[in-house]
């Protein structure tokens, strides 16, 4: 089944629930799952500014760029994607004489859609306000057709997001452009057992998930096109918790 073809958002929303798994253990009382599942919204991010998102992305890309089909940039840390490696894009701006790398109204608008995906998931999963943190690593990626040229590369795989960051509790998941009309390939797929569903990426489109092993997942190969996102997720645990971005 597709759960991405209608015009979703606010509190309804295209809804799945899934068994949590086992592996849940109520540490942070108020904030981790009691319930489990996903939920695609179309409502909390325009078109507008999702194609503004992509050219904050561009500013910082075009600095670095990735051998293969993926490039990241994370806004928090300055890492970039540059040929195999990650590079400091506040190095590599400096070394251009870029003094402004990201503007005011770009910082403004990442924390403004970083703020409305926190608060729907607390809406969703009835989080007490103030004990959901975001957490790293938040990152745009621009996926292409060209083949891999490392591991990192490889993101078409099953995977499971605490199984990578056990830190992990919610992930949200932006998309910045439309399948379709401006890539091919790259859609998003759920891999739990009789519950497979595939989210058709759209220009605004925001995924929210518990990021626990009830929710495998991984994306098809981009085959034409690019494809833009921000992986934003979201943790109950203090400890791993992450500023804005500073520039």
């Amino acid at each position: 089944a597709v759960v991405s073809t209608q015009s979703t958002g606010g509190t309804a929303g295209v809804a799945q629930k899934v068994p949590c798994a086992k592996e849940h253990r109520i540490q942070f009382t108020g904030c981790e799952p009691v319930t489990c599942g996903r939920y695609v919204l179309d409502k909390l991010v325009t078109s507008e500014e999702a194609e503004q998102l992509i050219r904050v992305a561009e500013k910082g890309m075009a600095l670095g760029g990735g051998s293969g089909g993926a490039t990241i940039l994370d806004l928090h840390s300055g890492a970039i994607t540059v040929g195999t490696k990650f590079a400091d894009v506040r190095l590599l701006a400096k070394k251009k004489g870029i003094t402004e790398l990201f503007s005011y109204d770009d910082l403004k608008l990442y924390r403004s859609v970083k703020n409305r995906i926190q608060v729907e998931i607390e809406r969703k999963w009835k989080v007490t306000a103030g004990k959901l943190k975001l957490t790293k690593p938040t990152f745009f990626s621009r996926m292409t057709a060209k083949p891999p040229a490392t591991v990192h590369d490889e993101y078409w795989h099953v995977h499971t997001d605490t199984e990578q960051y056990d830190r992990f509790h919610y992930t949200a998941l932006l998309y910045l452009n439309t399948y379709v009309s401006d890539f091919e390939g790259g859609r998003f797929m759920f891999d739990t057992p009789g519950l497979n569903n595939t989210v058709h990426p759209k220009a605004g489109r925001v995924s929210v998930f518990t990021s626990g092993i009830e929710n495998p997942h991984h994306v098809e190969k981009v085959t034409s096109g690019v494809r833009y996102a921000i992986t934003i997720p979201f943790t109950c645990d203090p400890g791993y918790a992450i500023g804005d971005p500073q520039f």
